[in-house]
């Protein structure tokens, strides 16, 4: 077993985003969706949330199967604009729009240089988006292989 923290990547990740995208208030990590919208009125800001693993067989040369572990990482970005309205949400989708572009730029390849661990890499988010009064949430799925 190693000696490593399991959640090690999470801090690293908290300053990544940080440091790559402009602008942003907050980035925090609440345990899930639920918590992260009690947290609304802090925006533009990131919630990190740590969502599972996934794993996959690979076989080897040898012929042997091996298990794969990939840790899960819901980016979701949060933005408010009291102009948007549930007919018209052009206003609040542009708002939004920089921040995706930074956060998929930063995110997408991030080598996080800890021992045992890949890149990330975009996956298909089992979260949707989502809104309520002015509000809205951008969620987008990464993942990084565990090789530890």
């Amino acid at each position: 077993m190693s000696t490593l923290e399991y959640f090690a990547v999470e801090p690293i990740l908290v300053d990544h985003i940080k440091t790559n995208v402009d602008g942003l208030i907050d980035v925090d990590t609440p345990f899930s969706i639920e918590e992260m919208l009690d947290n609304r009125n802090n925006a533009p800001s990131v919630s990190l949330i740590w969502y599972g693993e996934r794993f996959s067989e690979q076989v080897g040369r040898d012929n042997r199967t091996k298990s794969i572990q990939y840790d899960q990482w819901l980016v979701v970005l949060k933005i408010n604009d009291t102009c948007a309205q549930s007919v018209d949400t052009h206003s609040i989708r542009a708002l939004a729009d920089p921040y995706i572009m930074q956060l998929h730029d930063c995110m997408m390849g991030f080598n996080p240089e800890l021992k045992g661990y890949g890149r990330f890499d975009k996956t298909a988010s089992p979260v949707t988006n989502g809104s309520d009064s002015g509000f809205a949430y951008f969620p987008f799925m990464f993942e990084i292989l565990r090789k530890i």
